[in-house]
């Protein structure tokens, strides 16, 4: 009987002891929607591991306020709830989930991870033995419907993902794929599609399982595109991909979504998903942006409150059949649009910065003039030439009304349609001591069409940093071929004492580029490009997105 008591005794003991160990955090990999938290605490107790609260929930795009008896949360979707530390039971959206309380050491709270996952939609992947915990949302559903302009594919997810699918297509056989990472595979019925051409069939696959990546494939039997055409958040938490898939032969325009991604007092941005085809039209009125679109958007503008941010309003209006993106503005601003790869493209709106950190003098130097007229488009039937010595000076008087705006103070080695030998521009850049020489041109090839892109051009070491800069922002704005930054022995940057370079923006005798540098608003946005390279190699401008070459 002793001997009994005593066996008890001793696994009850084990137990305790088993208990008090698990209490301490052990080091685990977290990852959340795909994003990997290494060697984060975590309470690894009989029921579920705990995480402490903490940046890890950023990821979950949850917003939360710690208070002493609980932690109060709001999702992505506006739904809120209370989770107290001693709650057996969390009510969200009218819903009662049954949750393991949360643990609180000391005044840290630790949140539940499975009954996270619950209270959530997600699914918790939990493996003990290599401390590893995957938070995933998991695919529940798939539809697809044929329509004129081709398959849309609808994939709901139990809640809403971190990141835009990675799209793309593959050859022998024809396919096209979306990657979904953050995502779990679950069992779902897939359509099967009435008809052959161009889509013969739908698949989906665990692509990866660390990171969580779900593949939807759609088989062809001809060359196929895919564009991401709409993202839906509903009310319940969940999340809806729309996908269109379209024969790559006579591809039709079409209008996705228009998404506010951000609005700030000081700047916003809009993404156009959609396959524009040539591009897309802005027109600037004061504080009103109009965008022509080819056609009316498949979805509405994805509901957004504008606050106090530079958008004040922004819909979509159609008039004789032609569709329109309407922005308004609180206060005047510069905007452009700048193509985003396979997704469509950016609206970017931005106010100028009102005073640089010190005054600057800028030389803008606009190429050629007078007797020299530079570079000439070729005949046209029906169209007037286009010559260099016109353009350039017009986007340099673009190029001083920015850079004025934002604090710096210009002067044009030209302001009309005279000849100013190469001496006479570089004596005025030097005698005046200015911090900067900037000269516009546009380029040529004795081949006409046969090249195209981007330049610019300097000579000292000092001004490489300016090319640069100015080099980085027109690729990222103009989406122009980069033919890359060069070191030459041209006149006026060899000859200046200050950082000077001279951009060549595109090839004005390439048939493309020559029917973009018709449009005042493309003229604009070289304009655009060079003040922001010349503002962020003064540091007066936070510095744009590297966008590769």
């Amino acid at each position: 009987m002793q001997c009994h008591r005593l066996k008890i005794a001793i696994a009850l003991l084990a137990i305790f002891i088993g208990a008090a160990v698990a209490q301490e955090p052990v080091p685990t990999r977290l990852l959340v929607l795909g994003e990997s938290f290494s060697d984060l605490p975590i309470l690894w107790e009989q029921e579920e591991p705990f995480a402490p609260v903490g940046k890890w929930m950023s990821e979950l795009q949850l917003q939360w306020v710690v208070r002493d008896d609980g932690i109060a949360i709001k999702t992505p979707s506006n739904r809120f709830f209370f989770w107290s530390s001693n709650a057996a039971t969390v009510t969200a959206n009218g819903r009662t989930v049954e949750v393991t309380p949360l643990r609180q050491k000391g005044e840290e709270f630790w949140v539940p991870l499975i009954s996270l996952a619950k209270i959530l939609g997600l699914t918790a992947i939990v493996n003990p033995e290599k401390r590893v915990i995957k938070l995933v949302s998991p695919l529940q559903s798939v539809e697809a419907i044929q329509t004129e302009i081709g398959w849309l594919v609808t994939l709901t997810f139990g809640y809403p993902l971190n990141s835009f699918p990675k799209t793309g297509t593959l050859r022998q056989p024809d396919r096209a794929y979306a990657d979904f990472l953050g995502a779990a595979l679950t069992e779902v019925s897939l359509p099967t599609p009435t008809s052959t051409a161009p889509v013969t069939g739908f698949r989906l696959g665990q692509f990866s399982d660390d990171p969580p990546i779900v593949r939807f494939v759609a088989d062809a039997n001809q060359p196929l595109s895919i564009g991401v055409a709409g993202r839906e958040l509903a009310k319940d938490g969940r999340e809806r991909w729309h996908l269109l898939l379209q024969p790559i032969v006579n591809r039709p325009q079409w209008v996705g979504q228009i998404l506010l991604r951000e609005n700030t007092p000081e700047r916003a941005t809009f993404l156009l998903l959609g396959w524009f085809g040539s591009g897309l039209k802005l027109r600037q009125e004061g504080k009103a942006l109009i965008v022509s679109l080819p056609t009316k958007p498949l979805f509405s503008i994805a509901p957004s409150d504008f606050g106090e941010g530079l958008v004040q309003a922004a819909l979509v209006e159609t008039e004789n059949g032609e569709a329109r993106l309407s922005v308004a503005l609180r206060q005047p601003a510069n905007a452009y649009l700048r193509t985003e790869g396979d997704l469509g493209f950016a609206l970017v709106i931005e106010v100028p910065s009102q005073v640089a950190r010190q005054v600057r003098l800028i030389i803008v130097d606009a190429g050629h003039g007078g007797k020299d007229p530079g570079a000439i488009s070729p005949l046209r039937t029906g169209k007037p030439q286009l010559i260099e010595k016109h353009l350039t000076l017009d986007i340099a008087f673009r190029l001083k009304r920015l850079l004025e705006n934002a604090g710096y103070k210009v002067v044009m080695t030209r302001t009309e349609d005279v000849y100013v030998p190469l001496p006479d521009r570089v004596a005025i850049a030097n005698n005046l001591r200015a911090d900067a020489f900037v000269s516009v041109h546009l380029n040529s090839f004795p081949q006409p069409g046969a090249q195209w892109g981007t330049e610019v051009y300097f000579w000292t070491p000092q001004s490489y940093p300016l090319a640069e800069s100015i080099y980085r922002n027109l690729l990222a704005i103009l989406g122009r071929k980069g033919n890359g930054i060069r070191q030459r022995q041209l006149y006026v940057v060899r000859h200046t004492v200050m950082p000077s370079v001279l951009v060549e923006p595109c090839y004005l005798n390439h048939p493309e580029e020559e029917e973009l540098l018709r449009d005042e608003n493309f003229r604009e946005k070289i304009a655009i490009a060079i003040c922001r390279g010349i503002m962020e190699f003064f540091g007066d401008l936070r510095t744009l997105e590297r966008r590769g070459e």
